[in-house]
């Protein structure tokens, strides 16, 4: 083979190395159908929240919410206000239609161990709960539970039970506990709704003033 001919065929497998290099990266920054949905600082800067300018991304606030020595657990009760004392078929609430009343009922700090970690990964309608400063600075975030149920059969108010899997939405009066950073610069906790489907998105569905007075220790 001449000169030229090596320099050819040796092109040509280098170019046929980076388009596989370039479809692998394609391939890799495309979500795969099914792939969870992971919270990330731009869903939470969509609605006006951002990570301190030290933290580049979730993992550092995740890294420090587990080194912090002490945590804070808040016993909430909320009311989503579907129109329903108990589960509704999901077609049947129009999104962004729900209000929701959130309510602390019981508050304990300095309690020794760091707050929970969870996962970055969001599911259907749960709530994310976001601790922040006054001036919108998230220092903390966890997981919490989520508005939807899906169930073989259940007794739905205006509607017949049905024998076939089905997505139903919790409704009247629950209460959850949660574990945030026990860090005095928390003022607020604001309240996500999540909406993995279509485009992924978070709601804001409540805040909770953590400097009012109303939470007994």
């Amino acid at each position: 083979m001449t000169a030229r001919g090596r320099f050819w065929t040796l092109f040509t497998l280098a170019l046929i190395f980076e388009i596989g290099q370039g479809a692998r990266l394609v391939i890799s920054q495309t979500p795969s159908e099914g792939r969870p949905w992971e919270i990330n600082a731009g869903d939470l800067q969509a609605v006006g929240l951002h990570l301190p300018s030290y933290m580049m991304s979730m993992n550092d606030l995740w890294r420090y919410q587990a080194l912090l020595p002490t945590h804070q657990e808040l016993s909430i009760a909320w009311d989503p206000h579907t129109g329903y004392d108990g589960p509704v078929f999901r077609e049947q609430v129009t999104e962004r239609s729900l209000k929701h009343d959130f309510t602390v009922l019981q508050r304990k700090q300095n309690i020794k161990g760091n707050a929970s970690v969870g996962d970055l990964a969001l599911i259907d309608m749960s709530l994310e709960m976001v601790a922040i400063t006054g001036a919108g600075e998230v220092r903390g975030l966890v997981s919490g539970p989520s508005l939807l149920v899906r169930g073989e059969s259940l007794s739905v108010p205006g509607g017949p039970p049905t024998p076939k899997p089905h997505d139903y939405i919790m409704g009247g009066k629950d209460m959850f506990s949660v574990s945030i950073p026990d860090d005095p610069k928390i003022e607020k906790l604001v309240l996500l709704l999540a909406h993995p489907n279509e485009k992924p998105r978070l709601e804001q569905v409540g805040v909770i003033d953590l400097t009012a007075k109303v939470a007994p220790k």
